[in-house]
């Protein structure tokens, strides 16, 4: 029996319109302000600190998912830019309630619950057949977390929990 307990899916988020907005305004806001420059030279030394802070905060527009799954509990990471991981979430198996695709009929006994689900998705509007919810805790301090497993993740999951994960 040499099955492996670990197994990780990795999602990258698409670009939303927002993220859009706030690069085209900086990118605007700092060529502006360095044209500004050119006739005022304190703006100068704006725009060089507004376009240092561009580059620096760039990669955080790019956002990556990674799901790692290790004996029963499931990990949800943000990479940011490639190089920044921060844990987002850290869920067992044995206090969830339910996982399920988020179509499911299965999850209508949990549209009562007030809290906003947590979102690890691409947002990728022609994935969202592949989203599954956690329901993780019980009562009205349930929480909703959405994400995108692939096959393999699905398989240790229901392998763990056979009751509890359910499928298309």
């Amino acid at each position: 029996m040499n099955e492996s307990n670990y197994c990780e899916c990795v999602v990258p988020r698409k670009a939303t319109l927002k993220d859009s907005v706030i690069k085209a305004s900086l990118i605007t806001l700092a060529t502006l302000v360095t044209l500004i420059g050119f006739v005022i030279p304190l703006a100068f030394l704006v725009a060089a600190i507004g376009w240092y802070l561009i580059f620096t905060f760039w990669p955080r527009f790019q956002v990556v998912y990674e799901y790692v799954f290790v004996d029963g509990q499931i990990d949800f990471d943000r990479i940011l830019g490639g190089s920044t991981r921060k844990q987002c979430k850290r869920v067992d198996l044995d206090t969830a309630t339910i996982v399920a695709p988020a179509r499911s009929h299965a999850l209508d006994g949990y549209k009562h619950l007030q809290k906003k689900p947590l979102d690890y998705t691409s947002l990728d509007p022609e994935r969202e057949n592949l989203v599954y919810v956690i329901v993780n805790g019980e009562g009205n301090t349930a929480e909703l977390i959405r994400f995108e497993p692939d096959e393999t993740l699905i398989a240790h999951m229901k392998r763990k929990a056979p009751r509890k994960v359910q499928e298309y």
